[in-house]
């Protein structure tokens, strides 16, 4: 099993550092990333589980739903996570929300924390790098598109847009969990070729942010 682990860790940090340069680097980031399979159906986290709180969590491969969930275990979807995916987790320790993950198919995920990720940029400012233009970058353009859906009023539109973000995702998601994604409300004719709208898109691209929501946003991002 550590084997595949190495393997998968490899797979996705040589293609981003230096194997030779980068060496001691690649040792330190691996010291502290923990490695977790699950199987589809299965969650990350076990029920109540506060473990999540300024971690890093990264799809090296595979599909997950990741949600927030209540103490009455009423569920909201909020990150639909691919390979590449990233997600900082926000600080739910003093709400009555808890964050997990559901994998939709069997995936790897590489946990990092975040204090100890920024203790290492101090000594590899390759890391530094690393975070900044791969993690961070790949969280934002997840948190972008789930803002961009959501502008958008038209249900069509957002499954017109679902396909153009995630063009091999949409046959994959179970129906339940994409009308969660898309409009709770909403019944999806999955056959269905919807065009697009391009004057409701870049109207959404230039809607300027509601402040809640950029708040929102920078907690998730910057938190640790």
């Amino acid at each position: 099993m550590e084997f595949s682990y190495t393997r998968s860790f490899l797979k996705v940090f040589l293609s981003l550092l230096d194997r030779a340069k980068d060496r001691a680097a690649i040792r330190f980031l691996y010291r502290h990333t923990t490695f977790r399979n699950i199987n589809a159906g299965e969650a990350l986290f076990g029920s109540g589980s506060q473990g999540t709180s300024g971690q890093i969590i990264y799809v090296a491969d595979g599909l997950v739903n990741g949600y927030i969930s209540n103490e009455s275990q009423k569920s909201s979807s909020i990150w639909l996570g691919q390979s590449g995916s990233t997600y900082i987790c926000d600080d739910y320790r003093y709400t009555d929300h808890n964050f997990n993950i559901q994998a939709i198919e069997h995936s790897t995920l590489f946990i990092l924390d975040k204090c100890e990720l920024e203790e290492g940029c101090a000594w590899y400012p390759v890391l530094n790098s690393l975070f900044h233009f791969h993690f961070l970058r790949n969280a934002i353009n997840d948190v972008n598109n789930s803002n961009i859906l959501f502008r958008l009023q038209n249900i069509e539109n957002r499954i017109s847009l679902f396909k153009r973000i995630y063009p091999d995702l949409y046959n994959r998601i179970p129906a339940n969990l994409l009308i969660s994604y898309l409009d709770p409300d909403a019944t999806l004719d999955q056959e269905q070729d919807l065009l697009l709208d391009n004057t409701d898109y870049e109207c959404a691209l230039n809607y300027p942010q509601p402040e809640n929501s950029q708040k929102a946003t920078l907690s998730i991002l910057y938190y640790c």
